[in-house]
């Protein structure tokens, strides 16, 4: 028989792991990156079920996988933690997806950036997963880009989407705290 924390551990894991994905396919059709690409290919191959039920299109963005992600967080908070109230739950499970979603932003920021150095260093080495971070990577800078643009050869875009993602998910914990408190 299953200890009942090894099972709830498991259950954590594997809803870590499909919001994570949900969210990463909710970032590359948001970038409008390669739907052809193997990585992206394989990801709406494992979320075919969901994206089957939730595929909610409002202005070109598939807002049905938030909608997803935040019903599997708001799942697994429930059955986590049963004697909190509902709307207790669903501003817990919002303020998780997104601050999932901030940290898979601030993870990409990152990973563009070195791979920026590595390619700059003269790396050459091209796959579908450095191909695919670069496309959601310069759609997420390109925005803070247009607000400041090079100068001299240096880009302080990745450096202030960094700080600017880093200052939300500050703020979530504020928020979050002032309300759970």
């Amino acid at each position: 028989m299953i200890d009942s924390g090894i099972f709830f551990g498991m259950l954590g894991t594997l809803k870590t792991i499909v919001v994570y994905l949900i969210l990463l396919l909710f970032l590359i059709d948001l970038s409008r990156a390669d739907s052809y690409n193997k990585i992206a290919r394989i990801i709406k191959i494992l979320l075919f079920p969901l994206l089957l039920v939730f595929n909610i299109h409002y202005k070109k963005i598939n807002v049905g996988l938030l909608f997803a992600a935040i019903l599997i967080n708001f799942i697994s908070l429930y059955l986590l933690l049963p004697n909190l109230d509902l709307g207790t739950i669903v501003n817990f499970a919002f303020f998780q997806t997104a601050q999932t979603l901030i940290g898979i932003l601030k993870f990409i920021v990152i990973a563009g950036v070195i791979l920026s150095w590595l390619y700059a260093f003269g790396a050459n080495f091209y796959n579908s997963a450095t191909s695919l971070l670069q496309e959601v990577y310069e759609t997420t800078v390109s925005i803070f880009r247009n607000i400041i643009p090079p100068t001299a050869g240096f880009d302080l875009s990745p450096l202030i989407a960094f700080f600017v993602f880093q200052l939300a998910e500050r703020v979530l914990e504020i928020l979050m705290f002032e309300y759970f408190a």
